[in-house]
């Protein structure tokens, strides 16, 4: 049985559209293409010493466009995307500040196991962030599009 679905209405892949801007909508299938793109871009990019690290910072306004327009797709501000980055943000500030002073309240021990219970709660600090931002990836690449058009512009699947 096939379907014989109108689809002249669909907005194709525009890549420089959807990695480049701010503006309109995207479907979960072109998010996922450009997550997957910029992932093989930064691993890449990881391989070349400090030139690398310095072009991967390049990737986060390609990243941020791509999961802001989604949230406009799901009828979302896309404010919404700094929720990850505040949760990162609180966390990397957090887990040092707690890890300073595990080193430090351990400096006068020989025991490694001191070290390894002070650095604990840091670590799982360190844990909730990475869970925070892999169910925001979740959330903004699997709920479906906001049906018809919404403040955003027009549904990009042509429904």
């Amino acid at each position: 049985m096939t379907h014989d679905l109108d689809r002249s209405h669909e907005q194709p892949l525009n890549l420089q559209h959807l990695l480049l801007s701010f503006e309109g909508r995207t479907r979960r299938s072109h998010f996922w293409i450009g997550w997957l793109l910029l992932l093989g871009a930064g691993v890449v990019l990881g391989w070349i010493p400090v030139l690398g690290q310095l072009l991967s910072i390049a990737l986060i306004w390609p990243n941020t466009a791509i999961a802001v327009k989604r949230l406009h797709d799901m009828g979302q501000t896309g404010w919404l995307v700094l929720i990850p980055w505040v949760v990162g943000i609180g966390a990397l500030f957090g887990g040092v500040i707690m890890a300073g002073v595990g080193v430090f309240a351990t400096a006068w021990t020989e025991d490694p196991w001191a070290l390894l219970a002070a650095l604990g709660p840091a670590m799982g600090l360190f844990a909730l962030s990475f869970l925070v931002g892999f169910i925001f990836l979740a959330w903004i690449g699997l709920v479906d599009s906001q049906a018809g058009s919404n403040r955003f512009g027009p549904n990009p699947k042509g429904l």
